[in-house]
Order: C-alpha cells, then sequence, then structure tokens
C-alpha cells in the first residue's frame, strides 16, 4: 500500500514539472485572462451598484411625490319659469331651457412635491371633456429655523376662509354667490406669506399677507396669464383660535381686508359709468377706481351629540368695474358694472353630524351688490340684493366616496325698475337640485 501512494505521488510531481515545463506562456497568459475576467465582472458589480444606487435616489424621490385628487359627477334638476309665463317653455322661442342634465362639475388631479427640507412644490389641472385647465401651481418655502413663516409664490387661493376651503371637502354643493363674485375662480397669481405661531410658539394665530396681480378671472384668458396694469391688489387675514377641550368647544374667529384698484385703460369706453347711487360720471384713462373691503369671520365647532358645526362670515366694502367696447379687462362675470358699487354680504352655515356616516347642513346667505339702492329706486338685475337657503344631505359610503343630494332656493328682490326679462316685478325662478356622487383619493 505504501509503495502505489509513493508511486502516486512520484508520477503526479512529474506530470507537474512535465506541465510547468510544456505550458509556461500558456500558464502566464491564462492568469492575465483570469485577471480581466475577474476585473470585469468587478465592474459589472460597480455598475449594478450604481444603477441600484440611482434606483434609490428615483425610489426616494418617488416617495416625496403625494398624488390626491376628486371626480364629481352630478345630476341636476332646474326649476325654470320664462318671463312670458310658461313653465319651462318659452314662447318666443323654439327651444325649450334645460330643466335637468347630467354634469361632471369637477375632475382634479393635485401633485405635490418636497424637493428638499422647507421647499414644496404643488401643481394641480383641472380636466373638463372640453379643456384643461390649471386651478394650482406654486412653490412653497417654509421656514426651516422657527417653522412658523411660509412663502407661496405661484398660483393659489386667495387668503378667505371660504375660498380656501377645499372643494372636495366642503360641506355644499357650492360655494355662496358673495364668495364667487368677490373670488371669483377664487385663485390668483401673486406672492403670499404665511405666519403660523401655533407649530412652535403654541400661540394659536395665524396670518396671512398675499399682494396679487388683481386680475385673475376677470376678462380673456390673455388678461389672466400677466397683469393688465401696474397696480398690485393686497389682501391680508388674521385668525385666532380658542380651544376649550374640557367643554368640548372650539372656535376660530378672524378677520380679512382687501385692498385694490380697477385701473381705466386705454381703449376703454368711458360711458355708461354709475356711482353706488346711480349717478352717472365719465372717467379718464388712468383713473384707480376703489376695489376694497373688509371682512368677519367666525367657526364654532361644539361636541353636541354627535358633533355640529356653526360657521359665519361677513364682508361689505366698495367693488368697482371698467369696460370696453369689445373686451372687459378688469370685469368679474357676476358683477357686471362699469362704475363703483357699495355692496354687503354674508352667510351662516350650520353643520349637524347624524350617527358617523351622515351629515346635514343648512346654510342662508345674502349678497346686496348695490346697497344704495333696493326695492323700485333698482333698475338693473345686476343690482338686485339675492337672499339663498340652502340645504343639503351628505351620505360617506366609505373613506373615499360620499353622495350628496342638496337644494337650493335663491331669492332675489323684485322691483318695478325692471320691466322686462326674468326679473320684471319677481323673484325669477332658479331653484335647483342636484345629486352628486364624489370619488376622492
Amino acid at each position: 500500500m505504501k509503495k502505489i501512494t509513493v508511486a502516486f505521488f512520484v508520477l503526479g510531481a512529474l506530470m507537474a514539472k512535465a506541465q510547468d515545463v510544456q505550458n509556461d506562456t500558456i500558464k502566464s497568459n491564462s492568469i492575465e485572462a483570469l485577471k480581466e475576467s475577474v476585473d470585469a465582472h468587478s465592474m459589472k458589480f460597480e455598475g449594478l451598484e450604481e444603477r441600484l444606487a440611482t434606483s434609490d435616489a428615483d425610489l426616494a424621490k418617488l416617495t416625496k411625490i403625494k398624488v390626491s385628487g376628486y371626480i364629481q359627477a352630478q345630476y341636476d334638476m332646474y326649476d325654470t319659469w320664462t318671463f312670458d309665463g310658461v313653465h319651462g317653455i318659452n314662447s318666443s322661442s323654439t327651444s325649450a331651457p334645460i330643466t335637468n342634465s347630467f354634469f361632471l362639475r369637477r375632475a382634479r388631479i393635485k401633485f405635490a412635491y418636497e424637493a428638499l427640507d422647507g421647499v414644496k412644490f404643488v401643481l394641480q389641472p383641472d380636466f373638463a371633456f372640453d379643456k384643461v385647465s390649471l386651478k394650482d401651481a406654486y412653490v412653497v418655502l417654509n421656514d426651516r429655523w422657527t417653522k412658523t413663516f411660509s412663502l407661496y409664490l405661484g398660483q393659489f387661493d386667495r387668503p378667505n376662509y371660504e375660498v380656501e376651503y377645499s372643494s372636495g371637502s366642503m360641506e355644499m354643493l357650492e360655494r355662496t354667490k358673495m364668495a364667487g363674485i368677490l373670488y371669483p375662480g377664487e385663485k390668483e397669481l401673486g406672492a403670499k406669506l404665511e405666519a403660523n405661531f401655533d407649530t412652535k410658539y403654541n400661540f394659536p394665530l395665524k396670518l396671512q399677507l398675499a399682494v396679487m396681480n388683481g386680475n385673475f378671472n376677470l376678462g380673456t384668458t390673455a388678461n389672466q396669464t400677466k397683469d393688465v396694469d401696474n397696480t398690485k391688489d393686497v389682501m391680508a387675514r388674521a385668525v385666532y383660535s380658542v380651544k376649550l377641550p374640557n367643554a368640548g368647544l372650539g372656535i376660530d374667529f378672524g378677520g380679512h381686508g382687501y385692498f385694490g384698484k380697477t385701473e381705466v385703460m386705454p381703449g376703454t369706453a368711458l360711458t355708461g359709468f354709475t356711482k353706488a347711487d346711480g349717478t352717472a360720471f365719465t372717467p379718464v384713462v388712468g383713473d384707480k377706481l376703489d376695489k376694497t373691503w373688509l371682512g368677519a369671520e367666525m367657526q364654532i365647532y361644539y361636541d353636541l351629540l354627535g358633533g355640529m358645526a356653526l360657521k359665519a362670515e361677513y364682508i361689505s366694502g366698495t367693488m368697482s368695474g371698467v369696460g370696453s367696447t369689445s373686451t372687459y379687462v378688469n370685469y368679474n362675470s357676476g358683477f357686471k358694472v362699469a362704475g363703483l358699487r357699495d355692496f354687503s354680504g354674508y352667510y351662516a352655515t350650520l353643520i349637524k353630524n347624524i350617527g358617523t356616516k351622515n351629515q346635514f347642513i343648512a346654510r342662508y346667505d345674502e349678497f346686496d351688490p348695490n346697497t344704495k339702492l333696493s326695492g323700485n329706486a333698482v333698475t338693473n338685475a345686476n343690482d338686485l340684493k339675492y337672499n339663498t337657503l340652502t340645504l343639503s344631505w351628505q351620505y360617506f359610503y366609505d373613506e373615499n366616496i360620499k353622495i350628496v343630494a342638496g337644494y337650493s332656493l335663491p331669492v332675489n328682490e323684485k322691483t318695478t325698475g325692471i320691466t322686462s326679462g326674468d326679473f320684471a316685478n319677481r323673484d325669477k325662478t332658479d331653484n335647483q337640485f342636484s345629486i352628486r356622487i364624489q370619488a376622492k383619493f
């Protein structure tokens, strides 16, 4: 056995020696090839690591993007009565007015991206069947040190409670007539500074100051992309909160002011201007008409039988409009005047939770576009005062879907000063019933 083992070792040594002598250059080439192979694999692993690192970076960016949105689809029924007294049919026309319709009220998606600590981008388009419009597009710079201040730049909500309250969270189907006229489209282009002293100092005070172009949703789209004059409008708002947890009570109250001008531009038709009392006047190009008002607000939340809330706001001031022969440069589609108007308006909304899935809402609002004239002294339909009672019921199907049924009963003041049309000494029949399904994510 020992002899056989020794023989194997000797044979192996001889073969190895012969291999070294005969294939010395081959061995050298094999090592180099092995090195190249190892290096190649190493580079592949390094490339894989780079790709993984890039993927991680891309994934980290994606995690900073927050996407939300909602669709509001509804069915409307309109109570119409034409001025000639024929219900649903205008005898002077071959067509009948629309009494019911399916309607896509809103279809929006919101992208919020927090690029760096304290820097945020927000983009929100609104989709309609025939167009896509831009609702929000702004950058936010947040104070990294005191966690108190935020600077907005771009297109954002005007600083008003009803305007800033999300359309997807509103208890009512629509905002008040007052909000629609004073803040058309809700948005504005400009800069806004916010200070919230509750985040760090536990002092429940919020301040807002905005400097804006002042012509958003006024006139043609071309007039909205940039400012139409050199003047800027300013808004300021302050809100203070009181919390009484032992009593189950919370109260937010505050106020805001709007300070702006409507400038008479070249090409304006300088006729037909009237003051609030109906007095005619003729401005000149360059004149700046007052556009200022003040408002007070309050929201009360009370833990009673499942929870309830009472929200109210009052605004009063001066509104102005300027018209031209072809288009309105500084013109509000709901405030069709060329001149000055003293106005006032308010609303009060009661919200009551019914169990965990239902909510009853009642709102009464009033808007008087011309407080100087009333009754038979009113000769223009745009000066008529409106009182509107709106009732609504919300059912929360789940966390993402709610069903809303609402009935709106607007009543305009009567006047003998208007002798023709839908407002000829009577209340225009324009009640509306709507059923809406909202899907939100």
